[in-house]
């Protein structure tokens, strides 16, 4: 199991709910996904990240066919639009 965490900094809260939202979308639309997780930050904290995501693919083949999708690719321009920082980690188990 791949487990990928993305954290992205969105200061306008109305934005960070919306792209939330979209984000969310893409478990209906993308197969290789087994298991999705988003939220929105509730602390507010000097180090926090606003939208977090944590997702679970059977594979890196799995991830990359994710990363290609053209509804992910999608969401990936409204986080270049929105957004002043993200980060992710992946890893296997």
């Amino acid at each position: 199991m791949l487990h990928h965490i993305v954290a992205i900094q969105v200061p306008d809260p109305v934005q960070a709910e919306e792209l939330a939202r979209r984000i969310r979308a893409l478990a209906g639309l993308i197969p290789e996904i087994r298991a999705y997780e988003v939220g929105v930050d509730i602390v507010g904290g000097p180090t926090s990240y606003q939208v977090g995501l944590h997702s679970t693919f059977d594979d890196v083949e799995a991830l990359e066919a994710y990363r290609a999708h053209h509804a992910h690719q999608a969401v990936l321009q409204l986080i270049a639009e929105v957004s002043t920082g993200r980060v992710a980690v992946d890893w296997l188990d």
